[in-house]
């Protein structure tokens, strides 16, 4: 049996899997799958940036994923200029694995050197957080009569979404740590409801949650378990950004600093650290927000910071009225 195993299969673990079969080490996976039609819990869309050269370091060509790309994106009725996209996430993922076996079952962690905790928002192997900050989400993929225009909605700490796909389809969302998001989708038009805008067949939903603790609060990253310890990686060490909720160049980002600091877990610990030292501004923005404190210029620069990784060029006095918009 390998010394190695990946416990969760998603995007930041098939990235990892591919990553080390590359480097002609092998690893066994074990993920206990979803009910949902695409398999994945929740299934994210959209992604920025940096999303190619990461792809690219597994051998894949990271632009035959991509389903749209956008120079712009309406947010609270604000025209923002932007460099976004959405991806085929499930057929990424499914390359990512090639003919890998898929152990549906636990991981027997005592039978391994070392166990990688890539569970996401489970975090099933590394010790609870304490305090840990999760976000309900209720995500959808429709198809409608006429092409759907890319679109976010700030509200109820939290945001809605609706990214075009190919063709007529539309990955539309919501998060929120105040309401449930699927009343805030209808109240929106966006989906279901007797207010909805337009008709729209439903071709897969799921709910989920999101984990906006950040990684500063969400150690360790390195726990016992097993001879070399289990290691965690993307959304079970709060690799997501707590204010735009996006998981997928970070999740990526952080199974390379894992493989750059593969036998040195105090190491590895800082890495993470450094590299995501920007999301610990956001929480404590989120954490304003939460608290009904005063926000100004300070907390507006870190939304103005957080758009421009995404790709959106926001000012100053735009991130300000947007923040205010979240409560």
């Amino acid at each position: 049996m390998s010394a190695l195993a990946i416990a969760g299969a998603g995007m930041t673990g098939a990235y990892l899997y591919r990553r080390l079969k590359k480097e002609g080490r092998d690893a066994d996976l074990f993920d206990p799958g979803s009910r949902s039609a695409c398999g994945l819990t929740p299934c994210a869309w959209g992604t920025a940036p940096g999303f190619f050269d990461l792809v690219e370091r597994t051998g894949l060509d990271a632009g035959q994923y991509i389903l749209r790309r956008f120079d712009g994106v309406m947010m609270d009725d604000v025209a923002i200029r932007a460099d976004l996209m959405t991806f085929d996430k499930p057929r990424l993922i499914r390359d990512l694995l090639q003919d890998a076996e898929i152990r549906r079952r636990p991981v027997p962690v005592e039978a391994y050197d070392r166990v990688v905790d890539a569970t996401g928002v489970t975090r099933a192997l590394l010790p609870p957080i304490a305090g840990d900050l999760t976000m309900g989400c209720r995500e959808y993929v429709v198809e409608t009569d006429e092409p759907l225009t890319n679109q976010i909605r700030l509200g109820s700490i939290g945001y809605a979404w609706r990214f075009p796909l190919a063709g007529n389809r539309c990955h539309v969302g919501c998060g929120s740590l105040l309401e449930n998001p699927q009343h805030i989708l209808e109240r929106l038009g966006w989906i279901g409801g007797r207010d909805a805008r337009q008709p729209t067949k439903i071709r897969c939903g799921c709910s989920g949650r999101i984990r906006l603790t950040g990684p500063h609060q969400s150690q360790p990253f390195v726990a016992d378990g097993c001879r070399d310890g289990i290691w965690g990686i993307g959304e079970a060490i709060g690799c997501v950004a707590p204010l735009a909720g996006d998981g997928i160049v970070p999740g990526m980002r952080s199974a390379e600093l894992l493989l750059a600091n593969w036998d040195r877990p105090h190491e590895y610990a800082e890495a993470v650290l450094a590299e995501f030292a920007w999301m610990e501004a956001e929480r404590a923005v989120v954490d304003r927000v939460r608290q009904a404190r005063r926000l100004g210029i300070r907390e507006a620069g870190v939304l103005r910071r957080n758009a421009k990784r995404m790709g959106m060029q926001v000012g100053l006095r735009e991130a300000l009225a947007l923040l205010l918009n979240l409560r």
